[in-house]
């Protein structure tokens, strides 16, 4: 897994079609912008997992705050 540091304004891109940008960092709180065509499906993890899909094993065990 690749891990970045950003701070707002910067951004990263996908496969060269993907563009996700911090939009700002408040507190804890992180504003992405993603920019990517409406047929890429973008889901928040909580919602998906709430829907029945799995927690990628690729990622850490959530983060407590503060």
């Amino acid at each position: 897994m690749l891990k970045l540091t950003l701070t707002p304004g910067q951004y990263l891109t996908v496969n060269g079609d993907i563009v996700v940008q911090v939009s700002d960092v408040v507190g804890n709180h992180v504003e992405l912008a993603v920019h990517a065509d409406r047929s890429v499906p973008i889901v928040r993890g909580e919602v998906l997992e709430r829907q029945g899909g799995k927690r990628p094993s690729c990622l850490k065990n959530e983060i407590s705050p503060g």
